[in-house]
């Protein structure tokens, strides 16, 4: 009723005490009823269940509920296109080392050379970790657009929202860079870790008039804005 009566067909609803998130379901089945694209974001801490269950805790029973209840919308409305997606995130510590390590004394060259990984992440990370952490540092960027990895670009370049692109491989060459560059439509962030570039300027300088050039030449004659930031 709450779905109903106060929101429009494409707001978002926040529940910050979500429980086993009831109302991620109320606005599934609100969207059906009036073909609305509406949005929720479910917010609730790990409480513990005091009954004997199946589930750890409240969160988990929150994810199953609004899995049970897409399906079933689904199941009964198969002709009706209805998002029935979500993305789940946790609150945690950030996944990459800001602060050089090699200035605390715990990390030396020959670590880097080994595992290059341990300069700039935390033990244990996964790449799309670090790219939604890097995409929540970002101005107005939604989590819940799609993330893809670009295969013929490696095996660690992601492209978000068709508009960020964030390269976590260890090595930066001019091959890279070219088919960086190429992207058609072009991203308007390019994201680099800063120590893919092993400490020469020199080629760091002559990526970024590399990259100028090639994205120039590639965009036409129109010349949107683009910005390089690095990890």
């Amino acid at each position: 009723q709450l779905c109903k009566m106060c929101t429009q067909k494409d707001d978002y609803v926040l529940d910050f005490f979500s429980g086993s998130a009831t109302t991620a379901h109320a606005v599934m089945q609100q969207n059906l009823e009036d073909n609305g694209k509406r949005k929720f974001i479910m917010v609730q801490i790990p409480s513990g269940v005091e009954i004997e269950s199946e589930f750890e805790n409240i969160c988990e029973i929150g994810k199953e509920r609004i899995r049970r209840a897409g399906d079933k919308i689904k199941l009964a409305n198969p002709d009706v296109d209805i998002d029935i997606g979500f993305k789940v995130f946790r609150v945690a510590d950030t996944n990459i080392k800001w602060n050089s390590l090699m200035d605390m004394g715990q990390l030396d060259v020959s670590q880097i050379e080994s595992t290059p990984d341990l300069m700039d992440f935390m033990p244990n990370t996964k790449d799309i970790d670090v790219v939604y952490e890097l995409m929540l540092r970002q101005r107005d960027v939604a989590l819940s657009e799609s993330v893809e990895l670009l295969s013929d670009i490696g095996s660690r370049t992601y492209l978000y929202a068709s508009s960020f692109l964030v390269c976590l491989e260890t090595e930066v060459t001019e091959s890279l860079v070219e088919k960086i560059a190429a992207i058609d439509p072009l991203p308007i962030k390019f994201i680099f870790r800063d120590s893919a570039f092993k400490d020469d300027i020199a080629l760091k300088d002559e990526t970024f008039r590399r990259l100028k050039a090639l994205v120039e030449k590639n965009s036409g004659e129109s010349k949107p804005t683009y910005t390089v930031e690095f990890i």
